[in-house]
Order: structure tokens, then C-alpha cells, then sequence
């Protein structure tokens, strides 16, 4: 019974640390394809660009989608251990915010990817507003803080890994309140705030997949 649980728990680590590895890659895939944006962030701005580079953006609207694939395999993988380390509750929680987390994100690739085939002023604007305004740092500041805990009770990664994970929470909580009460739809911070995640995400993806080896040492 004992390496039966080892034997699920190894594949279980496995399996989360390739979804954040892909997650990762192909999230870093989609933001070089982006680019930097239009220099011209009005309606006609943006529809311009988007016409001009139309093949790059939805190449880098794939990308995203595999990336958010990718994920639920993180979540997938994490949430059977966490529950088996007798933290059912924050199993669940890290489930809910993953879920949350991947559908918030297809909307906003949704977003991204209709504003490549209008020209419409009006539609532009709106499409642009959309995929601005989606919450995606207050899914990206729940699902930080949930794993953070997670990792903090289950001993999955180092306690110093759990702390930065809590601290980016706090970091990411701020750029959620400025997404809402700020005039702009999105700023450089957006993209350090991003940037943050997927370091963090990677780091710990590299200390699931050596807890997938200790486990094996074990059997």
C-alpha cells in the first residue's frame, strides 16, 4: 500500500511539474510573439497592428491556449497530492482557483483573438476593454496564495519558496485593485507582475519534479 501511494504521489509530482514547465514555455512563446504592442494605443491604433501583424498574433494566441492545456496538467497533478498529505480543503482550493485561473484565461485569449479579425472603432475599443479588464491577476493573485499555502503545509518545496510565493500574492493583489481603479487597461506592470509568476511558477515546477525523484529514492 505504502508504494502504491509513493508510486501514485511520483507520477502525480511529475505530471504538475511538466504542466508548469510547458505552462511556462509556451506562456514565454506567446508574450515574444505579442510583442510590445502598437505605439498607438487608440482604437484605430490597435486595429492597425493588428491587421499588420495578424499571422504573429494568433500564432501567439495558440501558444497561449497550449500554455493554459499545460496548466491544467499542473493542477492535476498537484491537487491529488496535496489531498493525500491530509489537506483536503486546500486540495480543493487549489482545484477551484486553478479552474478559475485556466477559464479566465481562454476568455481573454477569446479577447485577443477577436480583435485580429475587426476594424470597427467601436468593437476595438470594446474588445480591447474586455481583455484589459478580465481578472486574470486576481485569479493569478488567489491561485499564488493557495499554492503558497499548499506547498507551506505539504513541505513540497522549500519554506523560503512558500514565502515568495505569499509575497508575490501581496504584489499581485496591488496590480489587481490598480487593474480595476486604474484608467489605462494595461502598463509595463502588468508585465513585471507576469514576468513574477512565471519565475515563481518555474521554480517551483523544478522543486516538484526533484520531489518526484526523492520519491522514487524512497520506493
Amino acid at each position: 500500500m505504502i508504494s502504491m501511494n509513493i508510486d501514485a504521489s511520483r507520477g502525480a509530482l511529475r505530471v504538475a511539474a511538466a504542466g508548469g514547465l510547458g505552462f511556462d514555455l509556451l506562456y514565454v512563446v506567446h508574450r515574444l510573439l505579442q510583442g510590445f504592442g502598437p505605439d498607438d494605443a487608440s482604437p484605430a491604433g490597435i486595429a492597425a497592428y493588428s491587421a499588420a501583424h495578424r499571422g504573429r498574433l494568433l500564432g501567439s494566441e495558440v501558444a497561449l491556449g497550449l500554455a493554459l492545456f499545460a496548466f491544467v496538467g499542473l493542477i492535476a497533478g498537484l491537487t491529488p497530492v496535496v489531498r493525500t498529505a491530509g489537506q483536503d480543503v486546500l486540495a480543493t482550493a487549489v482545484a477551484v482557483t486553478g479552474a478559475v485561473f485556466v477559464a479566465l484565461g481562454f476568455l481573454s485569449q477569446a479577447a485577443e483573438t477577436a480583435l485580429t479579425n475587426v476594424s470597427d472603432p467601436s468593437a476595438v475599443l470594446a474588445l480591447n476593454q474586455l481583455q484589459g479588464r478580465t481578472p486574470n491577476v486576481w485569479a493569478i493573485t488567489a491561485l499564488t496564495a493557495v499554492m503558497s499555502s499548499a506547498a507551506w503545509r505539504t513541505r513540497l518545496v522549500p519554506k523560503w519558496l512558500a514565502i515568495a510565493g505569499f509575497v508575490a500574492a501581496g504584489v499581485f493583489a496591488l496590480g489587481a485593485f490598480f487593474s480595476v481603479f486604474g484608467r489605462e487597461v494595461e502598463g509595463n506592470s502588468s508585465l513585471f507582475g507576469v514576468g513574477l509568476f512565471v519565475v515563481w511558477l518555474f521554480v517551483v515546477a523544478v522543486f516538484l519534479l526533484r520531489g518526484s525523484s526523492e520519491a522514487r529514492e524512497e520506493q
